[in-house]
Order: structure tokens, then sequence, then C-alpha cells
């Protein structure tokens, strides 16, 4: 099994923990955002990526890896 970089329960991650499991910078999950690729939610300062959208751009994006983790 594989050490996620959130919990297993996890209803939102952050966007290090998206950047960690993709594997990309957390500037290009900013740039996602920014742009609309990624759908997210502010919370004070921070942003958070609901984990069914995440699987659903991952798929989408043809990374069936992160779609399968999630």
């Amino acid at each position: 099994m594989t050490d996620l970089p959130f919990p297993a329960n996890a209803t939102y991650l952050s966007v290090a923990e998206v950047a960690t499991l993709l594997r990309v910078s957390t500037k290009t999950v900013r740039r996602w955002i920014k742009n609309g690729t990624l759908p997210a939610t502010r919370f004070g300062r921070d942003w958070r990526i609901a984990r069914m959208e995440l699987r659903a751009v991952a798929a989408a994006r043809g990374n069936r890896c992160a779609a399968h983790v999630l």
C-alpha cells in the first residue's frame, strides 16, 4: 500500500497535498486553480480542492493512477 500525502478520509486536499500526489509544483497547482482547470474553494488564505473534483480532473487528463488512488 502506498503512503498518501493526506489522510485516507480527507474530503478536501491542500495545494501542497495535490502537488505531492500529482508530482508537480505547488505553483502549477495554483496556476491550474487560477485558470479554472482545477476547481477549488478558498478557505481563508488557503485553497482547498475537493477530492471528488480532483478525481474527475485526473481521470479527464488521463492520469489513471491518481484517479485510482483518490
